[in-house]
């Protein structure tokens, strides 16, 4: 019985090598520029990014588990697998919309 390697695994390692270089980096002394390794992106267009990115993970497991209920030779676990990492990457997109919220809305009560 063969494993196949875990897709989401190089996906969020991706997604964190798109955040930017570490918080800590600076520490050294070295200077940080506002672009990131992945060029001039803005935080607006590396949230569209991320939100497409979401959108289309749950438009695969749509037509995957579409093709399979009308009959198409799909493995079960595959169509599952689809849908769990689709479930977990609009989760993450939730949780990261409340903390912007959040953050938000912390900043417009502090006064100045």
């Amino acid at each position: 019985m063969s494993t196949l390697p875990i897709s989401a695994i190089g996906s969020s390692s991706d997604f964190v090598k798109s955040i930017g270089p570490s918080p800590l980096a600076n520490l050294a002394g070295t200077p940080q520029t506002a672009s990131s390794s992945t060029g001039d992106q803005t935080f607006g267009a590396m949230l569209k990014s991320a939100l497409e990115q979401v959108n289309q993970s749950q438009l695969h497991a749509n037509d995957l588990a579409a093709r399979f209920a009308a009959g198409e030779p799909i493995d079960v676990h595959k169509v599952m697998v689809a849908s769990e990492e689709a479930s977990v990457a609009l989760n993450l997109a939730v949780q990261v919309r409340n903390k912007l919220t959040d953050a938000y809305t912390q900043l417009m009560q502090t006064s100045m």
